[in-house]
C-alpha cells in the first residue's frame, strides 16, 4: 500500500495557482476551480489559467465581491473516472429533460472541494459545463481538439471562458459575437494576441446582481 500511495502522490502533482486579492472585511467570495490536466505541457492549461485571470479582471472592473482561485492537478489517478463521467454527460445531455434523472457523478467529483471541477479531456467531445446533481458547483469538460486550438488559440480561450461563465451563473444569449453566445460566431477573433469576446449588458447585470460588492 505504501508504494501505491507514493506512486499516486507522484502522479497527482498539485500546482497551486491561487489568484487571490486582498479585499476588505471578510474578503471576496472565492470561486474555486480545480483543473485536472493530463500533464503540464497540455496546450489548454495556460489558456485555462488565462481564462480564470480574465474573469478576475471582469470581477475587478465591475467591483464584484468575487475572486476565482485555481488548483491544477496533473496526471491524477482519478482522471479515468472523470473521463467516463464526461463521456456519459456528452452522450446523454441532449436527450435529458427537466425532471429526468441525471447521470450520477462519481465520488471523485463530489469529493473535490471546489465550485468547479474542470477536466481537460482527452476525448473528442463538445465542451460543456454541467451542474453537479445534489452537489456543489459545476463539472466542466473541455474538448481535446488540439488541431483547432493550435490554429487559433483565442477560440480555445473563449470556449474555456464561456464554460466558466456558466459556473458563475451566466446563460446563453442570442448575440453570436458575445462570450456567452449560443450559437457563436468566432470568425472575428484574431489569432495573434489574447482576445476575449465581449460581455453583454445583460451578462454584467446578472453578475452584479449575484456578486454585488458588500
Amino acid at each position: 500500500m505504501g508504494a501505491k500511495r507514493a506512486a499516486a502522490g507522484r502522479a497527482a502533482v498539485v500546482v497551486l495557482a491561487a489568484l487571490l486579492c486582498t479585499g476588505t472585511g471578510g474578503g471576496p467570495v472565492e470561486h474555486r476551480v480545480v483543473i485536472f490536466s493530463p500533464d503540464g505541457n497540455d496546450v489548454r492549461l495556460p489558456m485555462t489559467l488565462d481564462a480564470i485571470a480574465f474573469w478576475n479582471s471582469v470581477a475587478t472592473g465591475l467591483n464584484l465581491d468575487l475572486r476565482l482561485v485555481s488548483d491544477v492537478i496533473l496526471a491524477s489517478p482519478v482522471t479515468r473516472r472523470l473521463e467516463t463521467y464526461a463521456r456519459t454527460i456528452s452522450q446523454q445531455a441532449g436527450r435529458l429533460r427537466s425532471g429526468q434523472s441525471q447521470p450520477s457523478p462519481p465520488d471523485e467529483v463530489v469529493a473535490v472541494d471546489a465550485d468547479v471541477v474542470l477536466l481537460l479531456s482527452r476525448q473528442d467531445l463538445m465542451s460543456f459545463a454541467w451542474p453537479i446533481p445534489k452537489g456543489r458547483g459545476h463539472f466542466i469538460a473541455i474538448e481535446a481538439d488540439e488541431l483547432a486550438m493550435a490554429q487559433n488559440l483565442n477560440i480555445a480561450r473563449n470556449i474555456i471562458a464561456h464554460e466558466i461563465g456558466h459556473s458563475l451563473g451566466l446563460v446563453h444569449n442570442r448575440d453570436p459575437t458575445s462570450l456567452m453566445c449560443g450559437p457563436c460566431r468566432t470568425s472575428g477573433l484574431g489569432s495573434d494576441d489574447p482576445e476575449y469576446m465581449r460581455l453583454t449588458d445583460g451578462d454584467r447585470r446578472r453578475l452584479m446582481a449575484r456578486y454585488a460588492s458588500r
